[in-house]
Order: structure tokens, then C-alpha cells, then sequence
């Protein structure tokens, strides 16, 4: 018998967990060191007679007392024989998990033995491994799954009751620029502290997530009216619009923000959050930094956009992307001096498309890469053939899209092309616009003076239309103004675009830079250029934009100096077919 209770004892002690054992009236009367050591309560008060302090040390630890007493009961009136299985909470943050089951001895229950596990580090890693998979690792924000369940949770209160719920998806515009400009290190900081701003405009009821790269989608619940949203759209937008002062860098940024109602316009989260997106990319389309409520024309509208960024791909490959010329005449004596690249796409089934159509879609897309570094190769390559056949050297002008001048390797594509082509980078002109240049005019003055160094000619294009700083002008390594058509277009009757275009021409003079007038399409506007000494000009009264082998007929007449006595009656203007890239 002794052996028995020795051996009993034995495995009592050697188990990992704590061991209690109480009798039919709930008395203690035994356990193990481990229930001593895990319940923090010395083994000289565990012993019988003593369950009043043992059970006050208890209570003492636990984060829920009440809810302890009710689970006692629930076990002790469990079903004879049944076995109890929950978790216990303590103040200090440890989970002890508890199995019990009563001790039966000749089919009567005479006591009831508990076996406690600490869990403690097994649940935390658990909430970490939950944490991780609903969350956003970067802003904390919840991730997709939390916002689809509580969507669906929205959708299943929305049939039981008249309130409707909000969607309100969030891209940020700009976002790629700052993150390619200035590091991705500054970019995801950046993120953190948009995400901590939207935290700020939304109630503790409603539900922020991130959505994936620079986009955020915000639930917000319980809403009588869809006016309602409005000002929360309106303080999202001005806390987003701030300017936000980061690691020695102040930079602003806007966003466009899609709006879809639940129930209205979907039953299931997949299609509010796919009609939300819709109308986020109707608002960006509509100028940015505004909002957008979802209808039903706009899926047509992003089918029809799907269609052709699908078509887009297909033009790059089949080679129906190509090139027109247009050319730059010397307004002194009317010589052809060069030729500005534009791009033209021949659709198979839908003819042409016009350029302002299909590269806001490249940018967006990241098309206009590999359409970019297309037009620069093969404009490249015609102009080394116009100089194999003998004609005089022309300046080749390109337009550099706002997305190719980004990248931080412009100078570098540039560069490999010349060597690819062997074209005299003299001869080599790259088109800016102002409102690019200005973006970031410190990290872009390098990427300037880098193409400076190959030597090519920069020019600012639609000069006039954006910052227009003398102070910009003399900082930056610009060799060519041109004056937007939009001034030319009013001369000379005009008297403002007439002032506007003599002080460019006379600020140009006093910096030594050249000045291209694009746009030229009458006798009166060449006549007020050539009075105030514009360099160079380009428009319908020479030619409007011609296939290369129409071009080498305008080179074989060398000179527009018959056009610059009468206008050619048939040079009328004809605006849709000007469209630039």
C-alpha cells in the first residue's frame, strides 16, 4: 500500500502540470509542487482545513473573479463523469488552461481532480500569428481580411435594420513620385503617418484599413444619410493634404477617394469594393484631390479602360505604335532645323487613336516606360538615316514623359541609345514640362545635369503654363523655352497673350536661352513672332505631323520661305490632329 502511495505521489510530482484534488465537499486534500509554484501559493497553506485562505489567494490573481465562481459551478453541475475544459485569465497576463474530472469510485463521485496548464506563451504566440495575418505589418492598420468580415457583419445588419454603411477607398496621388524620388525607407514612413492621420478623422466605431501600396479603404457604420459621409470625406482629404514634415523633408501629397453605399450599390463586399475602386478612379481621372460617389456607368468606363490598356500591351508587340514628324523652322529664313517627334497609334479595329487617350493610360499603367524608350530609340534611328541620305543635320526633339524623367536612370537609358544608334547627342533635344520639373526640383536638377553631361539640349515645353520663375530658369541647365500654343493661338490681336509673349521672348534674350512658338497657324501669328525675334517655330502653316517618308519630301524643299509670304491655304488648322503625347 505504502509502494502504491509512494509511486502515486511519484507521478504527481513529475507531471508539467499543476495538480489539485479536492473531495465531494470541494475540499482540498492535495497537489502537487507544481500547483504550488504556478498559482504562487506556499505548500504549508495548501493543506486541508485551509481552503478559505487558498481560495482568497485564488481570487486574489484573477483577472475575472465572478466569471471564475461561475465556471465552478458549471463543471460541479456538469453531467457525473463529464470532463471540463477551459481557460482561466489571471490579472498579470498569464492563461492557465484547466481540465478537470471527477474522481467515481464504485459509480459514486467522491472528489474531483484539476490539471492546470500555463498556455501563457503558446496563446501569445497565437494573437501574434492572428495579429500578423489581419493586420498591415508596416501602418497596423487592419489588412483585407478584417475589412471584408466586417463588411459582411455591415451587410447583415444592414437587412435587419434602415441604417447603411459607407465605403470609402483612398489612393494617394503622387505616392510613386515621393517614393521613387526619395527612398522607399521615406515612403513607407510616410504611409505610417497618413495612416495615423486617417485614424484621427474616423469614430472608434468605424474600421480603417490598408488596402495594399499607397491605397486605404475606411468602413464607416451606422449612417442615416449618404450626406452624411460628406464631411468625414472633406476632413479625411485636408488631414491627407497637409503637409507632412518627415526626416528633414517637407513634402504634400492629395488623395482621390472612391465612395460606394451598402446596401445600394452591392451585396457582397467583393462588389463594393470593386464599384468603390471604380469611382476612387473616376475621381483621380476628374483632376485628384476630390471624391467620387460610385454609379453604374463608371464599370463601363473601367471595362472600356481594361480594354485598352489590354490593347496597349498588344500595340507595343505587334509594332502599331509609330511615329509622325513635325518640323522646327528657323523664323529667319525659314530652314528646316529639326523635327519634333509624336507619336501616333493605328488601332486594327479602332483606326487611330489619339495620343490623349492612350498615354494618360501608359503613365498610369507604366506603359510609357517601354513606349518611352521606343520613341527615343527609333526617332534616334530616323535621324541618323536623314543624315545617311545626305540632308543637313536636324535637331531631333522628344517628349520625356513625367514617368520616364522620374526614374533614376534617365541618364543612363539616354546615353546607352545614343551609343546604340551612334546619334551626335548635339543633336539629340529632350522635351520637359514644367509642372514636372517643379515636383521635385532639387532631387530633378541632378537628373538635369546628368542628361547635361551627355550632351544633349534640354528644352522646358509649354513654357508659360506653369511656374514660370526666372529663378528656376537660372538654376536649372535649360537650353530651349518653347511657348505653349495656348499664347500663340491668340496673337496678335490678343493683348495678353501679346504681352505675355514678348516678355518671354525678352526674358529668353537676357538669358541667352532659344525660344520655340509652337502652335503657328496663321500669317499674323508667324509675322508677330518674327517681329520680336522668335528663334523657332513649328505649326499647321508649315505641316502638321507627317509619316518620315512625307517628311523627306519637306527636306528636299529645305525651306518654308514661300509660306512665310502667304499662308498655304491648305495648312487650316485642324486641332484634333495635334494632339501631343
Amino acid at each position: 500500500m505504502e509502494e502504491s502511495l509512494a509511486l502515486s505521489h511519484a507521478t504527481l510530482e513529475a507531471t508539467a502540470d499543476g495538480i489539485l484534488v479536492v473531495d465531494r465537499d470541494r475540499r482540498i486534500v492535495g497537489h502537487n509542487q507544481k500547483f504550488s509554484k504556478m498559482w504562487k501559493i506556499p505548500s504549508k497553506i495548501l493543506r486541508p482545513g485551509n481552503d478559505e485562505k487558498v481560495a482568497g489567494s485564488v481570487m486574489k490573481q484573477l483577472k475575472d473573479p465572478p466569471k471564475f465562481i461561475e465556471s465552478l459551478e458549471r463543471l460541479y453541475n456538469a453531467a457525473p463523469g463529464e470532463e471540463y475544459k477551459d481557460e482561466i485569465e489571471f490579472k498579470d497576463g498569464r492563461i492557465f488552461e484547466r481540465y478537470t474530472m471527477p474522481q467515481i469510485r464504485d459509480k459514486e463521485i467522491i472528489g474531483r481532480v484539476f490539471s492546470f496548464r500555463d498556455v501563457t506563451q503558446q496563446k501569445t504566440m497565437e494573437e501574434q500569428l492572428l495579429y500578423q495575418a489581419t493586420h498591415d505589418s508596416l501602418t497596423l492598420l487592419p489588412n483585407r481580411v478584417i475589412l471584408q468580415d466586417r463588411i459582411q457583419q455591415e451587410l447583415r445588419y444592414a437587412k435587419r435594420t434602415n441604417k447603411m454603411a459607407t465605403l470609402l477607398f483612398f489612393d494617394l496621388d503622387g505616392f510613386k513620385l515621393i517614393n521613387d524620388s526619395l527612398g522607399h525607407n521615406f515612403g513607407d514612413i510616410l504611409l505610417q503617418s497618413v495612416a495615423r492621420r486617417l485614424e484621427r478623422c474616423v469614430r472608434e466605431q468605424d474600421t480603417i484599413a490598408r488596402w495594399g501600396g499607397d491605397e486605404f479603404v475606411i468602413l464607416l457604420t451606422s449612417l442615416s444619410h449618404e450626406n452624411d459621409v460628406i464631411p468625414i470625406i472633406n476632413k479625411c482629404l485636408e488631414a491627407v493634404g497637409e503637409p507632412f514634415v518627415l526626416d528633414k523633408h517637407t513634402v504634400s501629397i492629395t488623395s482621390s477617394v472612391g465612395v460606394s453605399i451598402l446596401p445600394k450599390d452591392g451585396i457582397t463586399p467583393s462588389t463594393l469594393l470593386k464599384n468603390a475602386d471604380s469611382a476612387m478612379y473616376d475621381a483621380k481621372s476628374s483632376g485628384r484631390n476630390n471624391y467620387k460617389f460610385y454609379s453604374a456607368d463608371m464599370n463601363k468606363n473601367i471595362e472600356k479602360k481594361l480594354g485598352l490598356i489590354n490593347d496597349l500591351h498588344e500595340a507595343i508587340e505587334d509594332q502599331q505604335l509609330l511615329l509622325y514628324y513635325q518640323p522646327l523652322v528657323d523664323l529667319k529664313n525659314g530652314a528646316i532645323v529639326g523635327a519634333e517627334a509624336l507619336i501616333r497609334w493605328y488601332h486594327p479595329l479602332r483606326g487611330l487613336v489619339f495620343p490623349q487617350e492612350f498615354i494618360p493610360i501608359a503613365e498610369e499603367t507604366g506603359l510609357i516606360i517601354a513606349i518611352g524608350e521606343w520613341v527615343l530609340r527609333t526617332a534616334c534611328k530616323q535621324s541618323i538615316r536623314w543624315r545617311e541620305e545626305n540632308f543637313s543635320p536636324l535637331f531631333m526633339s522628344i517628349n520625356l514623359s513625367g514617368q520616364q524623367f522620374r526614374q533614376r536612370d534617365i541618364a543612363e537609358l539616354v546615353g546607352n541609345v545614343l551609343n546604340e544608334t551612334q546619334m551626335d547627342p548635339k543633336y539629340l533635344s529632350l522635351e520637359l514640362t514644367e509642372s514636372v520639373i517643379m515636383e521635385n526640383s532639387e532631387v530633378y536638377l541632378n537628373y538635369m545635369l546628368e542628361l547635361k553631361k551627355l550632351g544633349v539640349s534640354l528644352v522646358i515645353d509649354d513654357f508659360g503654363t506653369g511656374y514660370s520663375s526666372l529663378s528656376y530658369l537660372k538654376r536649372f541647365p535649360v537650353d530651349k523655352i518653347k511657348i505653349d500654343q495656348s499664347f500663340v493661338s491668340g496673337l496678335p490681336k490678343d493683348s495678353d497673350d501679346a504681352a505675355i509673349v514678348r516678355a518671354i521672348l525678352a526674358m529668353a534674350d537676357q538669358l541667352n536661352l532659344e525660344v520655340v512658338a509652337e502652335g503657328i497657324e496663321t500669317k499674323e501669328q508667324l509675322d508677330f513672332l518674327c517681329k520680336y525675334s522668335c528663334n523657332i517655330g513649328q505649326g499647321y502653316l508649315f505641316s502638321k505631323p507627317i509619316p518620315s517618308e512625307d517628311f523627306v519630301n519637306l527636306l528636299k524643299k529645305n525651306k518654308f520661305n514661300g509660306l512665310m509670304e502667304k499662308k498655304d491655304k491648305s495648312t487650316q488648322s485642324t486641332h484634333e490632329l495635334t494632339m501631343r503625347p
